[in-house]
Protein backbone atom coordinates (compact mmCIF):
# COMPACT_ATOMS: atom_id res chain seq x y z
CA UNK A 1 0.00 0.00 0.00
CA UNK A 2 3.11 2.94 0.78
CA UNK A 3 4.76 1.80 -2.12
CA UNK A 4 0.88 2.50 -4.48
CA UNK A 5 0.32 5.74 -2.36
CA UNK A 6 3.68 7.05 -3.64
CA UNK A 7 3.14 6.30 -6.78
CA UNK A 8 -0.24 8.03 -6.53
CA UNK A 9 1.99 10.98 -4.48
CA UNK A 10 4.14 11.36 -7.90
CA UNK A 11 1.23 11.30 -10.04
CA UNK A 12 0.15 13.90 -8.67
CA UNK A 13 3.37 15.93 -8.37
CA UNK A 14 3.63 15.53 -12.19
CA UNK A 15 -0.08 16.41 -13.10
CA UNK A 16 0.12 19.78 -11.05
CA UNK A 17 3.17 20.60 -12.95
CA UNK A 18 2.08 20.24 -16.10
CA UNK A 19 -0.82 22.25 -15.17
CA UNK A 20 1.39 24.94 -13.93
CA UNK A 21 3.13 24.89 -17.05
CA UNK A 22 0.62 24.93 -19.32
CA UNK A 23 -0.92 27.93 -17.54
CA UNK A 24 2.15 29.58 -17.55
CA UNK A 25 2.58 29.17 -21.57
CA UNK A 26 -1.30 30.02 -22.14
CA UNK A 27 -1.01 33.39 -19.87
CA UNK A 28 2.59 34.26 -21.74
CA UNK A 29 1.36 33.54 -25.37
CA UNK A 30 -1.89 35.74 -24.77
CA UNK A 31 -0.27 38.68 -23.07
CA UNK A 32 2.85 38.61 -25.68
CA UNK A 33 0.29 39.66 -28.95
CA UNK A 34 -0.51 42.41 -26.89
CA UNK A 35 2.99 43.15 -25.25
CA UNK A 36 4.56 42.65 -29.34
CA UNK A 37 1.64 45.16 -30.48
CA UNK A 38 2.70 47.71 -27.91
CA UNK A 39 6.15 47.24 -28.92
CA UNK A 40 5.17 48.22 -32.16
CA UNK A 41 3.62 51.44 -31.10
CA UNK A 42 7.05 52.30 -28.64
CA UNK A 43 9.03 51.84 -31.79
CA UNK A 44 6.98 54.00 -34.05
CA UNK A 45 7.80 56.76 -31.35
CA UNK A 46 11.07 56.43 -31.17
CA UNK A 47 14.24 57.63 -32.38
CA UNK A 48 15.73 54.25 -32.28
CA UNK A 49 13.06 51.73 -33.78
CA UNK A 50 14.67 48.61 -33.85
CA UNK A 51 15.96 49.20 -29.80
CA UNK A 52 12.87 50.81 -28.39
CA UNK A 53 10.63 47.51 -28.42
CA UNK A 54 13.53 45.44 -26.53
CA UNK A 55 12.37 47.68 -23.64
CA UNK A 56 9.22 45.69 -23.22
CA UNK A 57 10.76 42.46 -24.01
CA UNK A 58 11.72 41.41 -20.08
CA UNK A 59 7.86 41.01 -19.91
CA UNK A 60 7.44 38.32 -22.88
CA UNK A 61 9.95 36.15 -20.65
CA UNK A 62 8.30 36.65 -17.33
CA UNK A 63 6.12 33.37 -17.59
CA UNK A 64 9.46 31.74 -18.88
CA UNK A 65 11.21 32.50 -15.69
CA UNK A 66 8.56 31.82 -13.25
CA UNK A 67 8.13 28.56 -14.86
CA UNK A 68 11.59 27.66 -14.22
CA UNK A 69 11.10 28.39 -10.65
CA UNK A 70 7.48 26.85 -9.72
CA UNK A 71 8.61 24.20 -11.60
CA UNK A 72 12.03 23.21 -10.71
CA UNK A 73 12.63 20.22 -13.65
CA UNK A 74 14.82 20.74 -16.18
CA UNK A 75 13.36 21.98 -19.56
CA UNK A 76 10.19 23.65 -17.71
CA UNK A 77 11.48 27.14 -19.36
CA UNK A 78 12.06 25.67 -22.49
CA UNK A 79 8.21 23.45 -22.79
CA UNK A 80 6.62 27.14 -21.67
CA UNK A 81 8.62 28.55 -24.35
CA UNK A 82 7.56 26.35 -26.68
CA UNK A 83 3.88 26.01 -26.37
CA UNK A 84 4.19 30.04 -25.50
CA UNK A 85 5.18 30.18 -29.13
CA UNK A 86 2.69 27.71 -30.72
CA UNK A 87 -0.13 30.27 -29.18
CA UNK A 88 1.55 33.67 -30.11
CA UNK A 89 1.86 31.72 -34.04
CA UNK A 90 -1.97 30.85 -33.47
CA UNK A 91 -3.19 34.32 -32.51
CA UNK A 92 -1.35 36.12 -35.39
CA UNK A 93 1.88 37.59 -33.33
CA UNK A 94 3.04 40.62 -35.69
CA UNK A 95 6.18 37.87 -35.55
CA UNK A 96 4.64 35.25 -37.35
CA UNK A 97 5.83 32.02 -37.17
CA UNK A 98 9.10 33.14 -35.78
CA UNK A 99 7.36 33.66 -32.46
CA UNK A 100 7.50 30.28 -31.55
CA UNK A 101 11.25 30.02 -32.98
CA UNK A 102 11.69 33.26 -31.00
CA UNK A 103 10.18 31.82 -27.53
CA UNK A 104 11.56 28.67 -28.00
CA UNK A 105 14.81 30.19 -27.87
CA UNK A 106 14.26 32.30 -24.87
CA UNK A 107 13.01 29.20 -22.91
CA UNK A 108 16.60 27.63 -23.84
CA UNK A 109 18.44 30.21 -23.00
CA UNK A 110 16.71 30.39 -19.07
CA UNK A 111 17.25 26.92 -19.22
CA UNK A 112 20.76 27.19 -19.53
CA UNK A 113 20.91 30.63 -17.11
CA UNK A 114 18.99 28.16 -14.37
CA UNK A 115 21.58 25.14 -14.95
CA UNK A 116 24.53 27.57 -14.72
CA UNK A 117 23.25 29.31 -11.92
CA UNK A 118 21.15 27.32 -9.91
CA UNK A 119 17.59 28.17 -8.99
CA UNK A 120 17.81 29.10 -5.89
CA UNK A 121 19.48 32.63 -5.39
CA UNK A 122 17.56 35.52 -6.44
CA UNK A 123 20.65 36.36 -8.47
CA UNK A 124 20.07 33.45 -10.96
CA UNK A 125 16.60 34.24 -11.88
CA UNK A 126 17.62 37.95 -12.72
CA UNK A 127 20.45 37.09 -15.13
CA UNK A 128 18.19 34.06 -16.19
CA UNK A 129 15.85 37.13 -16.76
CA UNK A 130 18.19 39.10 -19.20
CA UNK A 131 19.97 36.68 -20.98
CA UNK A 132 16.56 34.98 -22.06
CA UNK A 133 15.31 38.67 -23.35
CA UNK A 134 18.28 39.26 -25.15
CA UNK A 135 18.31 35.98 -26.68
CA UNK A 136 15.68 36.90 -28.74
CA UNK A 137 17.69 39.51 -30.65
CA UNK A 138 19.24 36.11 -32.27
CA UNK A 139 16.81 35.16 -34.34
CA UNK A 140 15.12 38.76 -35.09
CA UNK A 141 19.37 39.47 -36.18
CA UNK A 142 19.84 36.51 -38.24
CA UNK A 143 16.29 36.29 -40.03
CA UNK A 144 14.35 39.56 -39.70
CA UNK A 145 16.53 42.51 -39.04
CA UNK A 146 20.37 41.44 -40.71
CA UNK A 147 21.30 44.90 -41.80
CA UNK A 148 22.05 47.21 -38.76
CA UNK A 149 24.87 48.50 -37.76
CA UNK A 150 26.75 47.07 -34.90
CA UNK A 151 26.28 49.89 -32.60
CA UNK A 152 22.41 49.34 -33.26
CA UNK A 153 22.63 45.85 -32.40
CA UNK A 154 24.66 46.61 -28.93
CA UNK A 155 22.10 49.05 -27.83
CA UNK A 156 19.57 46.79 -28.53
CA UNK A 157 20.97 43.36 -26.77
CA UNK A 158 21.74 45.92 -23.88
CA UNK A 159 18.34 47.14 -23.65
CA UNK A 160 16.77 43.99 -23.98
CA UNK A 161 19.08 41.85 -21.19
CA UNK A 162 18.35 45.58 -18.80
CA UNK A 163 14.40 45.30 -19.72
CA UNK A 164 14.76 40.80 -18.56
CA UNK A 165 17.05 42.07 -15.14
CA UNK A 166 14.39 44.65 -14.25
CA UNK A 167 10.94 43.94 -15.24
CA UNK A 168 11.16 39.97 -15.61
CA UNK A 169 13.88 39.33 -12.79
CA UNK A 170 11.85 41.82 -10.49
CA UNK A 171 8.44 40.23 -11.50
CA UNK A 172 9.25 37.11 -10.82
CA UNK A 173 10.78 37.31 -7.42
CA UNK A 174 7.87 39.22 -6.49
CA UNK A 175 5.14 37.27 -7.40
CA UNK A 176 6.81 34.07 -6.20
CA UNK A 177 6.65 36.15 -2.62
CA UNK A 178 2.93 36.50 -3.00
CA UNK A 179 2.43 33.10 -4.25
CA UNK A 180 1.37 30.50 -1.36
CA UNK A 181 4.29 28.64 -0.09
CA UNK A 182 2.25 25.21 -1.04
CA UNK A 183 2.20 26.09 -4.72
CA UNK A 184 6.20 26.18 -4.95
CA UNK A 185 7.12 22.96 -5.60
CA UNK A 186 10.48 21.55 -4.50
CA UNK A 187 13.20 20.65 -6.31
CA UNK A 188 11.95 17.23 -8.84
Amino acid sequence: MGLDADSQKEKGKRLRSLSILIVLSALGGSTSILIGYAGNVVSSLSMLPFVAPQLLSGLHVVWLILAGVLVRTRGSATFVGAVKGLVETLLSSHLGPFSFVISLTEGLAADLAFAVLKKNRALSVYLAGGFSAASNLIIIQLFLAPGYPLTIYVLAYSASFASGLLLSGYLTTRITKALPKNLLLPNQ
